[in-house]
Formats: structure tokens, C-alpha cells, sequence
């Protein structure tokens, strides 16, 4: 913008006023803020603390982010089955909640370099001996129970796909604090739920005590890759590339380890090879 100057009659009398512009090119450009959307209720990767206020494993680690890409982070809780369509109607930028990268998802979002590992179990009462050790993909031992899944999640789409085929309930709910709930109280027979997040979110309270994972780990095409990360839209390459140099940083400058000992126990390897 070039110097402007402009001349205004005010009640007869002729004031000079001097505008003085700057050229576009040298003008400050704010950063906009990182939006971030998750989905609460998944301890102790995101949830919200004492204080009213998200806290978590995940919610520390978008934060640490924005403190590395020099942007404010803003946060949006959202049900973790409308992930995708809210990511596309840009309502926010990325998405972090424990979300597991399958070839599914991939032809919806891109994602970025894994946040962290983890395998899917089967959960039940103790000694309730629900499924043989070697038959975990198979659900024609689980016939007639009712077993609980948290909605949008790899887990539903297995158990449904699946499980349900063989005679198995598969009853969703809205989060998973909702599934541990009616475990409790018996409404459910077992539950599939990611093991690391079971073990130190529910197992390891003492809501968990009577409770264990049933069986080995389930594996099954439907689960896709044993890894989280973080949903972008396809095509934002930029943000992408910038998530991944952040992500980078934090395990460079021991960040990363430092937000895994708050929330896990001594010696918790939630990143893996």
C-alpha cells in the first residue's frame, strides 16, 4: 500500500490527515492457530482431568507440537466415529485420538509418522474364559455374548464384520469410558479395546481389578497396521511434512519420553520398533 493522503471538511474546518501504509510484502502475517479435534474419554491418552480441563497423553503431545511449530493449538472434542467427515469439512486441521491407520482410512485421510504402538485384546471378567487361546479371530466361541466396542473405531468394524456374523452381540457406544461401564455392571460380557489403553486406563485403576484380557491378542486383516497417528486431509502436504518435523523433534529432544513417563508406567515402550 503506497502513503495516502486525504483531505476531510470537518464543521468547515479543513484537517489534513496523513495516512501512513506499509507494503504488503514487509506486513507481520499472523500464524494461524493448529485445530486440533479428539475425542475424549480415552484415558490416559485424552480425557478430562480433575480440573475440567482435556489433559493426556496425546492432548500433551498436540500441544507440544504447536510449542514446535511456533502455533497456538486449539482443541475441539468431537465423537470419535465423525472423525472423518468433520476432518473434510475442515472443522478442524488434524485429528489426534488413538486413531489406527488402515488401508480404509488411508483412502479417506492421509496420516502422519506413527504417534505410538499397540495391539487389540479382548477383555472380560477374571476366569471368565470367554475364547480359547487360539482362536482370536474367530468369535464362534463368543456365540450369544454381548461384547461392547467403542463407535468408528477399527474395533466396531472387526467385531460387526466379524464377530457378529458368528452369532456374536456386538453392542457401540459413544466412548470408551461408556464400554468400561457397562463391563462393570454387567450389561457386557467382555469388551475388544486397544491394549495398551486398556492396561493403563482401566486395568491398572481400581475399576480394573476383576478384569483381564482374554486370550492373545487379536490379529486380523480388518485391524490393519498396529500403530496410531495423526489424521490430516489428503493433499495438505505441508501440514503433513510440518507434523512429522515436530513429531521428529520431540523424540530428538526428549520431549516424547518425558510426556510417555507422566502418563505410563516405568519403563513403558509405547512407541515400539
Amino acid at each position: 500500500m503506497n502513503k495516502r493522503i486525504g483531505r476531510v471538511l470537518v464543521s468547515g474546518f479543513a484537517f489534513l490527515l496523513v495516512s501512513i501504509g506499509v507494503d504488503a510484502a514487509d506486513a507481520p502475517v499472523a500464524t494461524p492457530p493448529l485445530r486440533f479435534g479428539t475425542a475424549l474419554g480415552y484415558p490416559p491418552f485424552e480425557y478430562l482431568g480433575s480440573d475440567g480441563k482435556m489433559t493426556g497423553f496425546e492432548i500433551d503431545l498436540g500441544n507440544a507440537i504447536c510449542e514446535k511449530l511456533k502455533r497456538v493449538c486449539q482443541w475441539q472434542d468431537i465423537e470419535f466415529s465423525s472423525m472423518t467427515p468433520a476432518l473434510k469439512a475442515r472443522k478442524f486441521d488434524a485429528f489426534i485420538a488413538s486413531v489406527a491407520v488402515t488401508d480404509d482410512r488411508l483412502k479417506q485421510v492421509a496420516f502422519s509418522d506413527k504417534v505410538y504402538s499397540g495391539g487389540t485384546r479382548l477383555l472380560a471378567h477374571k476366569g471368565a474364559k470367554l475364547i480359547p487361546d487360539d482362536a482370536m479371530a474367530s468369535g464362534k466361541a463368543l456365540a450369544g455374548k454381548r461384547i461392547g466396542v467403542e463407535q468408528g473405531t477399527i474395533n466396531e468394524k472387526f467385531a460387526k464384520k466379524r464377530w457378529a456374523l458368528e452369532g456374536v452381540e456386538v453392542v457401540s457406544y459413544r466412548d470408551q469410558d461408556l464400554v468400561y461401564n457397562d463391563l462393570m455392571t454387567g450389561r457386557l460380557d467382555g469388551a475388544i479395546v486397544a491394549g495398551i489403553q486398556a492396561q493403563i486406563g482401566f486395568l491398572s485403576s481400581d475399576k480394573g481389578v476383576d478384569y483381564e484380557f482374554a486370550g492373545k491378542p487379536i490379529e486380523d486383516s480388518l485391524i490393519g497396521r498396529s500403530y496410531s497417528a495423526i489424521a490430516v486431509n489428503q493433499g495438505n502436504q505441508a501440514l503433513l511434512d510440518n507434523l512429522n518435523r515436530a513429531i521428529a523433534e520431540l523424540h530428538a529432544d526428549g520431549t516424547y519420553q518425558r510426556i510417555t513417563d507422566k502418563y505410563f508406567p516405568p519403563n513403558t515402550d509405547i512407541y515400539g520398533e
